[in-house]
């Protein structure tokens, strides 16, 4: 029990970790505008509405990425597991479903958010079971 709690929470650091690295890469690239503030969700809304698809491609490789990782640890942890994984990745869908409910997003960039977090924790999971 305590194995499966631990690595349910090391695969979600490991999630937001990537995704924030991930992330940061595309903000390097494409800069949000700076008169917008990010900390609201008004300003959030304003600024997803303003970004190219480049970014917003970004976003979405920070998702898969993050889901990989936190699948991968949380099925180290777990020593093959794949009940941790599955865990980490429901979370991370959950988050991603609260967050294009929140802020609007293109259609596309919305069912994909939501799309890839399973698969990927769950492929993650996979690479480090074998």
């Amino acid at each position: 029990m305590i194995r499966s709690l631990a690595a349910v929470v090391a695969g979600l650091v490991a999630a937001f970790a990537v995704m924030t690295v991930v992330e940061a890469v595309g903000h390097t690239i494409y800069p949000p505008p700076p008169d917008l503030d990010p900390l609201t969700p008004e300003g959030m809304a304003a600024i997803v509405a303003h970004l190219p698809t480049g970014a917003l491609l970004f976003v979405l490789a920070a998702y898969v990425c993050g889901g990989l990782a936190g699948g991968a640890v949380a099925g180290r942890v777990a020593r093959g597991r794949p009940v941790e994984p599955a865990l980490v990745g429901t979370v991370l869908t959950l988050g991603a479903l609260v967050n294009v409910i929140t802020i609007p997003h293109p259609l596309w960039m919305s069912a994909a958010s939501v799309a890839v977090q399973l698969p990927a924790a769950w492929l993650g999971g996979r690479l480090v079971s074998r």
